[in-house]
């Protein structure tokens, strides 16, 4: 007569194959989680750019698109805040830093802009949103050295 269950070796080899599957797993798991992050900032980003311009054609009037302490903020000529995005907090832009330059990108009322790049950068990936003089915007994924 054989008992129910499993013995204390079978259980102990199964809890070392489920743990190398999870070691092997774990940082893939990550690489998908950060890539996903990126390409969500990346499209809020895009989108704010898009805002700015349209905001500028619409109005007829400068709009900056500049970072603050901590969020990146939309605003007139004048000082008037269209809107922003929060760097910190509960409902910030999921990336780890954020580089613009030059520090203020501006649309004139035609839609031409200043040209500049902003940079989002996620674990080792990095996007750079580029703004050429006519106002268009591009996305370029950039290596991180290292």
């Amino acid at each position: 007569m054989r008992a129910n269950g499993f013995t204390l070796l079978e259980m102990l080899v199964v809890l070392a194959l489920v743990g190398i599957a999870l070691g092997v797993a774990l940082p893939a798991i990550t690489e998908l989680r950060d890539a996903r992050s990126l390409l969500a900032a990346t499209q809020v980003v895009t989108h704010q750019l898009g805002l700015a311009r349209r905001s500028a054609v619409i109005g007829r009037e400068t709009v900056r698109f500049r970072r603050s302490a901590d969020r990146l903020i939309l605003e007139t000529s004048s000082g008037e805040v269209r809107s922003f995005i929060l760097l910190n907090g509960a409902d910030r832009l999921p990336v780890d830093s954020v580089q613009l330059r030059p520090s203020t990108f501006r649309f004139n009322a035609r839609g031409q802009a200043a040209p500049g790049s902003v940079y989002l950068f996620r674990g080792s990936r990095s996007v750079r949103i580029v703004c050429n003089f006519l106002g268009r915007i591009r996305v370029e994924r950039v290596r991180v050295a290292g």
